[in-house]
């Protein structure tokens, strides 16, 4: 969740004021207020003539090219660096240019940011453009994965990372750190992305055992797989080291997810709600 909307656009002073940072020209945006999300914005004028775009891909993920305006792109450029880290939510916004009549109406000539949802990086790669003016540079580009509500709280029984719900927590808890560990490689193909965030997601579910991680109460309604409907809330935007971690999920009541993200004491909730969680897995654990 964020506090923008799909389709939406905003101003860049908007982006700068969530995120409580100063940069007004870069095209990756991170801040002090929000320190585990980027802001990326794509699009602007000078992608196609270069030999190289943005782009969104059919099923619903995009590639999103990295800094470095001129010669080859470094991972050690600041932005590049965060966005291979893995330790970031982005939110993804595309750029356009504003109307004459909006121009007038609004006093400015300032880019206008469509907001199209949260994403998490899921790998990276080198690209080379075979024309335009970066043609023979070699760029990196970022495959970013969709977060939305839908696609967090799935999980699929056919796959071969997911989750029995008849395994003990603190055997499902030992795997689910270990296919962590092991990741090796600087990227995962999207169907292992998606199997750990979905085994992760279905641990935080039975962990709860039908009760809210937050507040207690029941689940509001049950699951046609007979388990209570919660929604899984990120204590952090940060990956950690990969999709989901089990310390940093916790299944919540609507209300509380909501809560979680919009109300006036959210920092004070999520670090109770940390604290919380903290607590159940080291009991886990053992």
């Amino acid at each position: 969740m964020s506090p923008f909307v799909i389709g939406e656009e905003y101003e860049r002073s908007r982006l700068l004021e969530f995120l409580g940072s100063g940069q007004t020209q870069s095209g990756v945006l991170w801040g002090r207020e929000e320190q585990g999300c980027l802001i990326c914005t794509s699009g602007g004028r000078g992608g196609k003539k270069a030999g190289y775009s943005d782009e969104r891909i059919s099923d619903g993920t995009w590639w999103y090219f990295g800094q470095g305006r001129t010669g080859d792109q470094s991972l050690r450029n600041a932005a590049n660096s965060k966005l291979s880290s893995g330790n970031f939510s982005v939110l993804l916004f595309t750029t356009r240019e504003p109307t004459a009549k909006e121009v007038a109406d609004r006093g400015t000539y300032g880019k206008l940011f469509s907001y199209c949802g949260q994403f998490n990086v899921s790998g990276f790669e080198q690209f080379v453009p075979i024309n335009g003016s970066r043609q023979g540079d070699k760029l990196w580009r970022f495959r970013l994965l969709p977060v939305g509500e839908e696609k967090y709280n799935y999980y699929s029984e056919q796959n071969d990372l997911a989750l029995d719900s008849s395994s003990d927590l603190r055997e499902m808890q030992h795997r689910l750190l270990s296919l962590n560990s092991s990741r090796v490689e600087p990227r995962i193909n999207l169907a292992e992305y998606r199997s750990r965030s979905a085994a992760v997601h279905l641990y935080a579910s039975l962990r709860s055992n039908g009760q809210c991680e937050a507040c207690g109460s029941v689940a509001p309604f049950t699951r046609l797989d007979g388990r209570g409907f919660l929604e899984v809330h990120h204590l952090t935007r940060l990956a950690d080291e990969g999709p989901d971690l089990p310390s940093n999920v916790a299944a919540l009541c609507p209300n509380c997810h909501r809560r979680a993200h919009y109300s006036i004491d959210r920092k004070d909730f999520g670090k109770r709600l940390q604290d919380a969680i903290e607590l159940k897995e080291n009991i886990i654990a053992g």
